[in-house]
Protein backbone atom coordinates (compact mmCIF):
# COMPACT_ATOMS: atom_id res chain seq x y z
CA UNK A 1 0.00 0.00 0.00
CA UNK A 2 1.37 3.57 -0.83
CA UNK A 3 1.71 6.29 1.86
CA UNK A 4 -1.19 8.16 0.09
CA UNK A 5 -3.31 4.97 0.04
CA UNK A 6 -2.68 4.41 3.36
CA UNK A 7 -2.70 8.02 5.06
CA UNK A 8 -6.47 7.90 3.91
CA UNK A 9 -6.77 4.78 6.28
CA UNK A 10 -5.05 6.79 9.03
CA UNK A 11 -7.48 9.96 8.30
CA UNK A 12 -10.23 7.31 9.49
CA UNK A 13 -8.71 5.69 12.34
CA UNK A 14 -10.87 8.49 14.79
CA UNK A 15 -8.57 7.43 17.76
CA UNK A 16 -5.04 7.44 15.95
CA UNK A 17 -1.67 5.00 16.07
CA UNK A 18 -1.18 2.31 18.74
CA UNK A 19 1.77 0.55 18.23
CA UNK A 20 0.50 -2.11 21.40
CA UNK A 21 -2.23 -4.35 21.82
CA UNK A 22 -2.59 -3.06 25.55
CA UNK A 23 -3.50 0.23 24.66
CA UNK A 24 -5.64 -0.76 21.81
CA UNK A 25 -9.08 0.01 21.18
CA UNK A 26 -12.05 0.68 18.87
CA UNK A 27 -11.39 2.84 15.88
CA UNK A 28 -7.25 2.69 16.18
CA UNK A 29 -4.96 1.98 13.56
CA UNK A 30 -2.35 -0.73 15.06
CA UNK A 31 1.29 -0.89 13.79
CA UNK A 32 3.10 -4.06 14.45
CA UNK A 33 6.47 -2.78 15.48
CA UNK A 34 8.78 -5.64 16.24
CA UNK A 35 12.62 -5.71 17.58
CA UNK A 36 14.71 -7.81 18.98
CA UNK A 37 12.71 -9.48 22.23
CA UNK A 38 9.53 -8.73 20.93
CA UNK A 39 6.66 -9.23 17.17
CA UNK A 40 4.10 -6.85 16.81
CA UNK A 41 3.13 -9.26 13.67
CA UNK A 42 1.49 -11.77 16.31
CA UNK A 43 -0.74 -9.66 17.78
CA UNK A 44 -2.13 -8.21 14.56
CA UNK A 45 -5.37 -10.41 14.93
CA UNK A 46 -5.57 -9.36 18.70
CA UNK A 47 -5.58 -6.00 17.91
CA UNK A 48 -8.51 -6.62 15.13
CA UNK A 49 -10.41 -7.86 17.62
CA UNK A 50 -10.04 -5.15 20.40
CA UNK A 51 -11.38 -3.08 17.66
CA UNK A 52 -8.54 -1.48 15.70
CA UNK A 53 -9.93 -0.75 12.10
CA UNK A 54 -6.47 -2.24 10.51
CA UNK A 55 -2.94 -3.81 10.90
CA UNK A 56 -0.11 -3.07 9.31
CA UNK A 57 1.99 -5.88 9.23
CA UNK A 58 5.55 -6.91 7.48
CA UNK A 59 5.50 -10.61 7.89
CA UNK A 60 3.08 -12.23 5.19
CA UNK A 61 2.24 -15.44 7.00
CA UNK A 62 -0.05 -13.52 9.59
CA UNK A 63 -2.21 -13.45 5.82
CA UNK A 64 -3.25 -10.36 3.76
CA UNK A 65 -7.26 -8.88 3.89
CA UNK A 66 -8.61 -5.79 4.01
CA UNK A 67 -7.98 -5.41 7.43
CA UNK A 68 -4.52 -6.71 7.58
CA UNK A 69 -2.04 -4.60 5.65
CA UNK A 70 1.55 -6.52 4.52
CA UNK A 71 4.02 -3.58 3.77
CA UNK A 72 8.03 -4.45 3.47
CA UNK A 73 8.70 -2.49 7.01
CA UNK A 74 6.11 -1.21 9.44
CA UNK A 75 8.58 0.92 11.33
CA UNK A 76 9.42 2.64 7.59
CA UNK A 77 6.08 3.01 7.24
CA UNK A 78 4.90 4.46 10.14
CA UNK A 79 7.99 7.09 9.33
CA UNK A 80 7.00 7.87 6.16
CA UNK A 81 3.24 8.66 7.08
CA UNK A 82 3.91 10.68 9.11
CA UNK A 83 6.26 12.80 7.53
CA UNK A 84 3.56 12.72 5.04
CA UNK A 85 1.13 13.94 7.92
CA UNK A 86 3.61 16.57 8.77
CA UNK A 87 3.42 17.89 5.44
CA UNK A 88 0.03 19.06 6.01
CA UNK A 89 1.21 21.12 8.47
CA UNK A 90 2.85 23.60 5.88
CA UNK A 91 1.74 26.59 8.14
CA UNK A 92 2.63 26.44 11.20
CA UNK A 93 5.69 26.25 13.14
CA UNK A 94 7.53 23.05 14.26
CA UNK A 95 10.01 23.10 16.55
CA UNK A 96 12.96 20.98 17.13
CA UNK A 97 14.70 20.36 20.92
CA UNK A 98 17.30 18.37 21.25
CA UNK A 99 20.18 18.46 23.57
CA UNK A 100 22.39 16.12 26.06
CA UNK A 101 20.05 17.21 29.39
CA UNK A 102 17.13 19.28 30.31
CA UNK A 103 15.27 18.45 26.65
CA UNK A 104 12.07 17.34 28.42
CA UNK A 105 11.43 20.04 30.71
CA UNK A 106 12.80 22.68 28.24
CA UNK A 107 9.93 20.86 25.77
CA UNK A 108 6.82 20.95 28.34
CA UNK A 109 8.48 24.73 29.91
CA UNK A 110 7.91 26.04 26.51
CA UNK A 111 4.42 24.73 25.48
CA UNK A 112 3.13 26.14 28.47
CA UNK A 113 4.19 29.10 27.58
CA UNK A 114 3.20 29.06 23.89
CA UNK A 115 0.04 27.61 24.99
CA UNK A 116 -1.01 31.11 26.04
CA UNK A 117 -1.37 32.00 22.57
CA UNK A 118 -1.71 28.91 20.59
CA UNK A 119 -3.21 25.56 20.34
CA UNK A 120 0.36 23.29 20.86
CA UNK A 121 1.12 19.71 20.37
CA UNK A 122 4.36 18.48 21.62
CA UNK A 123 5.48 15.19 22.47
CA UNK A 124 3.91 13.43 25.53
CA UNK A 125 6.64 12.60 27.82
CA UNK A 126 10.19 11.09 26.46
CA UNK A 127 8.93 9.89 23.20
CA UNK A 128 11.65 10.87 21.75
CA UNK A 129 13.18 8.19 19.40
CA UNK A 130 12.59 6.56 16.16
CA UNK A 131 9.40 5.24 17.14
CA UNK A 132 8.72 8.13 19.47
CA UNK A 133 8.72 11.08 17.18
CA UNK A 134 6.61 9.80 14.65
CA UNK A 135 3.93 8.48 17.41
CA UNK A 136 4.24 12.48 18.42
CA UNK A 137 3.57 13.63 14.63
CA UNK A 138 0.65 11.57 13.78
CA UNK A 139 -1.07 11.96 17.26
CA UNK A 140 -1.40 16.21 16.67
CA UNK A 141 -4.54 17.12 16.12
CA UNK A 142 -5.19 18.62 12.56
CA UNK A 143 -6.39 22.13 13.75
CA UNK A 144 -2.46 22.28 16.06
CA UNK A 145 -1.09 25.76 15.49
CA UNK A 146 2.84 24.86 17.34
CA UNK A 147 4.09 21.65 17.26
CA UNK A 148 6.53 20.71 19.55
CA UNK A 149 9.37 17.35 18.54
CA UNK A 150 11.72 16.49 21.12
CA UNK A 151 14.44 14.43 19.37
CA UNK A 152 16.77 12.28 21.39
CA UNK A 153 19.68 10.65 20.35
CA UNK A 154 22.80 8.15 21.55
CA UNK A 155 24.47 7.79 18.64
CA UNK A 156 25.56 9.72 15.32
CA UNK A 157 23.40 10.27 12.72
CA UNK A 158 20.00 9.40 14.88
CA UNK A 159 19.38 13.99 15.05
CA UNK A 160 19.91 13.48 11.29
CA UNK A 161 16.95 10.84 10.83
CA UNK A 162 14.54 12.67 13.14
CA UNK A 163 14.69 15.57 11.72
CA UNK A 164 14.41 14.52 8.16
CA UNK A 165 10.83 12.95 9.61
CA UNK A 166 9.80 15.84 11.97
CA UNK A 167 11.04 18.45 9.04
CA UNK A 168 11.27 21.46 11.89
CA UNK A 169 11.62 24.71 10.39
CA UNK A 170 12.92 25.82 14.48
CA UNK A 171 15.24 24.34 16.25
CA UNK A 172 16.91 24.80 19.90
CA UNK A 173 19.74 22.83 21.55
CA UNK A 174 19.95 22.74 25.23
CA UNK A 175 23.62 22.03 25.83
CA UNK A 176 26.67 19.79 24.69
CA UNK A 177 27.35 17.84 27.53
CA UNK A 178 28.90 14.04 28.24
CA UNK A 179 25.54 11.91 28.09
CA UNK A 180 25.57 8.18 25.79
CA UNK A 181 29.23 8.46 25.53
CA UNK A 182 29.48 5.07 24.56
CA UNK A 183 27.48 5.97 21.33
CA UNK A 184 28.56 9.08 20.57
CA UNK A 185 32.18 8.03 20.98
CA UNK A 186 33.09 10.61 23.37
CA UNK A 187 32.30 14.30 23.53
CA UNK A 188 32.79 15.10 19.89
CA UNK A 189 31.07 12.90 18.93
CA UNK A 190 28.43 14.66 21.17
CA UNK A 191 28.86 18.03 19.96
CA UNK A 192 28.67 16.50 16.09
CA UNK A 193 25.39 14.51 16.66
CA UNK A 194 23.55 17.39 18.45
CA UNK A 195 24.70 19.87 15.29
CA UNK A 196 22.63 17.55 13.31
CA UNK A 197 19.16 19.68 14.51
CA UNK A 198 21.24 22.94 13.14
CA UNK A 199 22.45 21.33 9.91
CA UNK A 200 19.51 20.21 8.72
CA UNK A 201 18.05 23.47 9.27
CA UNK A 202 20.62 25.37 7.77
CA UNK A 203 19.04 23.70 4.47
CA UNK A 204 15.62 25.05 5.21
CA UNK A 205 14.30 28.62 4.17
CA UNK A 206 13.42 30.84 6.68
CA UNK A 207 14.20 28.73 9.48
CA UNK A 208 15.60 30.03 12.81
CA UNK A 209 17.52 29.00 15.71
CA UNK A 210 17.05 29.73 19.77
CA UNK A 211 20.87 29.45 21.36
CA UNK A 212 21.64 30.43 24.81
CA UNK A 213 24.48 32.92 24.32
CA UNK A 214 26.43 31.65 27.65
CA UNK A 215 27.41 28.55 25.72
CA UNK A 216 30.15 28.81 23.36
CA UNK A 217 29.97 25.13 21.74
CA UNK A 218 26.09 26.46 21.25
CA UNK A 219 26.79 29.98 19.96
CA UNK A 220 29.92 27.93 17.42
CA UNK A 221 27.40 25.68 16.22
CA UNK A 222 24.68 27.99 15.22
CA UNK A 223 26.98 30.34 13.38
CA UNK A 224 25.42 31.00 10.19
CA UNK A 225 22.22 30.45 11.13
CA UNK A 226 19.66 32.91 11.35
CA UNK A 227 19.37 32.53 15.67
CA UNK A 228 17.51 33.98 18.40
CA UNK A 229 19.94 34.58 21.25
CA UNK A 230 19.30 34.23 25.08
CA UNK A 231 20.48 34.33 28.41
CA UNK A 232 22.84 36.59 28.86
CA UNK A 233 22.70 40.41 30.00
CA UNK A 234 23.63 41.65 26.44
CA UNK A 235 21.37 39.32 24.87
CA UNK A 236 17.70 39.23 26.99
CA UNK A 237 15.72 37.47 27.76
CA UNK A 238 17.50 36.46 30.99
CA UNK A 239 16.62 34.91 34.26
CA UNK A 240 17.01 34.58 37.96
CA UNK A 241 16.45 33.37 41.52
CA UNK A 242 15.85 35.33 44.17
CA UNK A 243 14.86 33.90 47.96
CA UNK A 244 11.96 36.06 49.26
CA UNK A 245 9.88 33.69 51.35
CA UNK A 246 10.64 31.16 49.27
CA UNK A 247 12.20 30.61 45.87
CA UNK A 248 10.60 33.05 42.73
CA UNK A 249 12.31 33.68 39.56
CA UNK A 250 12.54 36.96 37.70
CA UNK A 251 12.90 37.17 34.28
CA UNK A 252 14.44 40.54 32.26
CA UNK A 253 14.61 41.66 28.73
CA UNK A 254 15.34 44.58 26.99
CA UNK A 255 13.39 47.83 29.00
CA UNK A 256 11.61 45.14 31.42
CA UNK A 257 11.77 43.06 34.80
CA UNK A 258 8.85 41.19 35.69
CA UNK A 259 7.73 40.76 39.57
CA UNK A 260 9.33 37.76 41.54
CA UNK A 261 7.05 34.64 41.21
CA UNK A 262 6.97 31.55 43.40
CA UNK A 263 7.18 28.48 41.46
CA UNK A 264 7.72 24.47 41.53
CA UNK A 265 10.64 24.04 39.30
CA UNK A 266 13.78 23.48 41.34
CA UNK A 267 17.80 23.54 40.90
CA UNK A 268 19.48 26.20 39.59
CA UNK A 269 20.34 24.66 36.14
CA UNK A 270 16.78 24.78 35.22
CA UNK A 271 17.20 28.87 34.74
CA UNK A 272 18.47 27.85 31.26
CA UNK A 273 15.30 25.95 30.60
CA UNK A 274 13.14 28.60 32.21
CA UNK A 275 14.95 31.53 29.71
CA UNK A 276 14.39 29.24 26.46
CA UNK A 277 11.17 28.96 27.21
CA UNK A 278 10.43 32.43 27.68
CA UNK A 279 12.55 33.81 24.16
CA UNK A 280 10.73 31.43 22.20
CA UNK A 281 7.85 32.59 23.82
CA UNK A 282 8.14 36.25 23.48
CA UNK A 283 9.61 35.35 19.95
CA UNK A 284 5.88 34.67 19.16
CA UNK A 285 4.24 36.72 20.81
CA UNK A 286 3.43 35.74 24.10
CA UNK A 287 2.38 38.70 26.83
CA UNK A 288 4.66 39.42 29.52
CA UNK A 289 2.21 38.22 32.17
CA UNK A 290 0.95 35.09 30.49
CA UNK A 291 4.76 33.54 29.90
CA UNK A 292 5.39 34.76 33.95
CA UNK A 293 2.17 32.57 34.61
CA UNK A 294 2.94 30.17 32.62
CA UNK A 295 6.13 29.30 34.39
CA UNK A 296 4.60 30.23 37.64
CA UNK A 297 2.12 27.56 36.66
CA UNK A 298 4.52 24.51 35.55
CA UNK A 299 4.66 21.19 37.73
CA UNK A 300 7.33 19.25 37.42
CA UNK A 301 6.22 15.89 37.13
CA UNK A 302 7.86 12.04 36.19
CA UNK A 303 10.74 11.87 38.62
CA UNK A 304 11.75 15.12 37.58
CA UNK A 305 13.35 18.32 39.68
CA UNK A 306 10.34 17.27 41.75
CA UNK A 307 10.09 18.42 45.72
CA UNK A 308 8.96 15.55 47.90
CA UNK A 309 8.46 15.84 51.26
CA UNK A 310 7.70 12.54 53.24
CA UNK A 311 6.99 12.20 57.01
CA UNK A 312 10.31 11.72 57.81
CA UNK A 313 12.54 14.25 55.36
CA UNK A 314 12.74 16.85 52.35
CA UNK A 315 13.62 15.28 48.89
CA UNK A 316 14.54 16.49 45.63
CA UNK A 317 13.40 13.92 42.77
CA UNK A 318 15.66 14.27 39.68
CA UNK A 319 15.87 10.58 38.92
CA UNK A 320 14.45 10.23 35.26
CA UNK A 321 18.35 10.25 34.09
CA UNK A 322 21.63 11.05 34.74
CA UNK A 323 24.85 11.34 33.24
CA UNK A 324 27.97 13.53 33.99
CA UNK A 325 26.83 16.87 33.15
CA UNK A 326 23.49 16.36 34.88
CA UNK A 327 25.34 14.90 37.78
CA UNK A 328 27.55 17.77 38.39
CA UNK A 329 24.73 20.64 37.97
CA UNK A 330 22.51 19.13 40.35
CA UNK A 331 25.20 18.59 42.47
CA UNK A 332 26.55 21.99 42.57
CA UNK A 333 22.82 23.61 42.58
CA UNK A 334 21.91 21.09 45.90
CA UNK A 335 25.13 22.13 47.12
CA UNK A 336 24.39 25.60 47.00
CA UNK A 337 20.65 25.73 47.54
CA UNK A 338 20.25 23.90 50.90
CA UNK A 339 22.29 24.70 54.12
CA UNK A 340 20.25 22.13 56.06
CA UNK A 341 21.42 18.20 56.75
CA UNK A 342 22.17 17.37 53.59
CA UNK A 343 22.33 13.95 52.01
CA UNK A 344 22.75 12.78 48.06
CA UNK A 345 21.49 9.08 46.99
CA UNK A 346 22.87 8.45 43.80
CA UNK A 347 22.59 5.72 41.08
CA UNK A 348 24.81 4.77 38.76
CA UNK A 349 25.06 6.46 35.33
CA UNK A 350 24.38 3.92 32.33
CA UNK A 351 25.78 4.19 28.38
CA UNK A 352 29.07 5.89 29.07
CA UNK A 353 31.71 2.64 27.55
CA UNK A 354 35.14 3.23 28.51
CA UNK A 355 34.41 6.62 29.88
CA UNK A 356 32.44 5.05 33.07
CA UNK A 357 35.25 4.48 35.62
CA UNK A 358 36.45 8.25 34.94
CA UNK A 359 32.88 9.66 35.40
CA UNK A 360 32.01 7.94 38.44
CA UNK A 361 35.17 8.77 39.88
CA UNK A 362 34.53 12.41 39.50
CA UNK A 363 31.01 12.32 40.96
CA UNK A 364 31.79 10.53 43.89
CA UNK A 365 35.34 13.18 44.66
CA UNK A 366 32.44 16.40 43.59
CA UNK A 367 30.49 15.33 46.57
CA UNK A 368 33.62 15.16 48.54
CA UNK A 369 34.62 18.48 47.32
CA UNK A 370 31.17 19.99 47.91
CA UNK A 371 30.65 18.51 51.44
CA UNK A 372 28.22 16.28 50.52
CA UNK A 373 27.72 13.18 52.55
CA UNK A 374 27.35 10.65 49.70
CA UNK A 375 25.33 7.26 49.17
CA UNK A 376 26.32 5.58 45.42
CA UNK A 377 24.54 2.84 44.45
CA UNK A 378 24.83 0.63 41.30
CA UNK A 379 28.21 -1.79 40.25
CA UNK A 380 29.25 0.94 37.95
CA UNK A 381 30.47 3.56 41.57
CA UNK A 382 30.92 0.19 43.18
CA UNK A 383 34.05 -0.47 40.99
CA UNK A 384 35.72 2.86 41.65
CA UNK A 385 35.25 2.93 45.35
CA UNK A 386 38.79 1.50 46.22
CA UNK A 387 40.11 4.24 43.87
CA UNK A 388 38.62 6.87 45.74
CA UNK A 389 39.57 8.57 49.01
CA UNK A 390 36.98 10.00 51.39
CA UNK A 391 33.82 9.01 52.88
CA UNK A 392 30.98 7.60 51.00
CA UNK A 393 28.78 4.76 51.18
CA UNK A 394 28.22 1.87 48.32
CA UNK A 395 25.69 -0.68 47.52
CA UNK A 396 24.71 -2.53 44.14
CA UNK A 397 21.48 -2.56 44.26
CA UNK A 398 19.24 -0.56 45.06
CA UNK A 399 16.99 -3.27 47.14
CA UNK A 400 20.64 -3.08 49.45
CA UNK A 401 20.28 0.16 50.65
CA UNK A 402 16.46 0.30 50.98
CA UNK A 403 17.00 -2.90 53.48
CA UNK A 404 20.18 -0.62 55.05
CA UNK A 405 17.25 2.41 55.54
CA UNK A 406 14.74 0.05 56.92
CA UNK A 407 17.03 -1.25 59.69
CA UNK A 408 18.79 2.62 59.99
CA UNK A 409 16.21 5.20 59.47
CA UNK A 410 16.68 8.11 57.82
CA UNK A 411 15.32 11.21 59.36
CA UNK A 412 15.56 15.29 59.36
CA UNK A 413 17.13 15.26 55.71
CA UNK A 414 17.21 17.21 52.86
CA UNK A 415 17.84 14.80 49.81
CA UNK A 416 18.87 14.36 47.13
CA UNK A 417 18.00 11.58 44.81
CA UNK A 418 19.53 10.76 41.25
CA UNK A 419 20.26 8.27 38.64
CA UNK A 420 20.09 6.79 35.24
CA UNK A 421 16.68 5.29 34.10
CA UNK A 422 17.76 2.20 34.30
CA UNK A 423 17.79 2.51 38.01
CA UNK A 424 14.54 3.63 38.83
CA UNK A 425 15.75 5.68 41.84
CA UNK A 426 12.13 6.76 43.28
CA UNK A 427 11.83 3.22 44.38
CA UNK A 428 13.41 4.65 47.38
CA UNK A 429 10.54 6.94 48.26
CA UNK A 430 8.58 4.77 50.57
CA UNK A 431 11.70 3.86 52.92
CA UNK A 432 12.58 8.00 52.85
Amino acid sequence: MHTEELYELFLKAENGITTDTRSCGKGMLFFALHGENFDGNKYAHDALKLGCIAAVVDDASIGVSDQIILVDDVLKTLQNLAKYYRRTFLEIPVLGITGSNGKTTMKELTAAVLSKKFKVHATKGNLNNHIGVPLTILSAPRDCQFLIVEMGANHIGEIANLARIAEPNLGIITNIGLAHLEGFGGKDGVKKGKKELFDYLSEVDGARVFVHGGYDELMEVSEGLDRSIFGTQEMKPIVRFEMDGGRKFVWAEQGYESEGRYFQLEGDYNLDNIAAAIAIGRYFGVGREDVSEAVSEYVPSNNRSQVVKTRSNEILLDAYNANPSSMKKALESFAKNNKGDRLVILGEMRELGDFSSESHKRVVTLCTELGLDGVFVGMEFCKVKEFISGDGRFYEEVENLALEIEENKVVGKNILLKGSRGMAMERLLPHL
